[in-house]
């Protein structure tokens, strides 16, 4: 069975003998037309839409698929339904967003990555088990794919959130950081590239729990509908953390104003100190042949006992202000 993630496998199901079997791709088309529902990962090359254009899925539905690399999709063809999700993958601060492509037709629905996904090695280690005990019709792996995507986006969401708290100590600690405000732009842009994808998913399956087509199995939609709640939690989480990173740095700003500001008021009042000391400096630093005060037995003592008045009186009138 496939128990474990390969990429190239094709099983059928028969939800009334509950019976899976392994089916090369050249027998795909022909056991679709039977009746019997397959399930195929195919690779994202030329094999792979090869057996697409062998169940009939229309060129458009295949140009999109070979076009759209990086973002969400949900398209209602004349022969299937394409639906692109985002698989997110963090890398410390950064995200790789990783488009899955589900094509669900007439008896079959094929995904397709390039390499491997974390969404389809978890669908493939739970749907058995699935398939035995609940499924009633191929909607069921379409509910297991979301299931585990929306596994995979609190996961992810969970190591943005530690790197957010990372994030905050670091500039708690307000230390000489010369990395944190580029570590702080991309993990900004990682939260919010994930609350797209999280928005996009929500979009996807909104309109494959809604929408009639004769490829989705009213059956299954109900439990689609289900999967909505989650993703409208994540994206709210995903904006909070954001939120929560952008008011530490309006913290981590308002504390370097706040030295600064302590900073530039000691300079202040040295200046306020020195001012007229450089002004009596000056008066009496000048040129002229006479200046009475320079013939006064005790000017220079009436100098510095002035110069004392003024630096204690500036003194006294900044601790009453409180400002030292």
């Amino acid at each position: 069975m496939m128990a474990k993630f390969e990429v190239g496998r094709a099983i059928t199901f028969d939800f009334n003998l509950k019976e899976m079997s392994d089916i090369a791709w050249s027998d795909i088309f022909h056991r679709t037309q039977e009746g019997v529902f397959c399930w195929g990962h195919l690779p994202l090359t030329e094999s792979g839409y090869a057996v697409l254009r062998d169940v009939g899925v229309d060129t458009d539905t295949i140009d999109r698929i070979m076009n759209n690399q990086g973002h969400g999709v949900l398209r209602f063809g004349r022969s299937a339904v394409h639906c692109s999700l985002l698989e997110a993958v963090a890398h410390g601060h950064d995200l790789t967003l990783k488009p899955i492509h589900l094509v669900i037709g007439h008896n079959f629905i094929f995904t397709m990555c390039d390499g491997h996904s974390d969404v389809i090695a978890e669908v493939c280690d739970s749907y058995e088990e699935d398939f035995y005990q609940r499924a009633q019709s191929g909607g069921f792996l379409l509910f297991e794919l979301i299931d585990s995507l929306i596994f995979d986006y609190r996961q992810t969401l969970g190591e943005l959130a530690l790197d957010v708290e990372v994030m905050q100590a670091r500039l708690i600690q307000n230390k000489d950081d010369q990395a944190i405000f580029n570590d702080f732009s991309i993990l900004s842009a990682s939260l919010l590239q994930f609350r797209n994808a999280v928005a996009a998913a929500r979009e996807s399956v909104d309109g494959l729990s809604n929408r009639h087509s004769p490829f989705i199995q009213e059956s299954a939609q109900p439990f689609l509908e289900r999967q909505a709640l989650p993703l409208d939690r994540l994206a709210g989480d995903a904006t909070t953390s954001r939120a929560i990173l952008s008011e530490t740095l309006n913290l981590y700003m308002g504390m370097t104003s706040h030295k600064t500001n302590l900073v530039i008021n000691r300079l202040v009042i040295i200046s306020m100190v020195f001012l007229p000391l450089n002004f009596f400096a000056a008066v009496y630093g000048m040129n002229f042949k006479y200046i009475p005060e320079f013939e006064w037995r005790y000017g220079y003592l009436a100098f510095w006992c002035l110069a004392i008045t003024l630096v204690s009186g500036i003194h006294l009138v900044f601790k009453r202000k409180k400002w030292i």
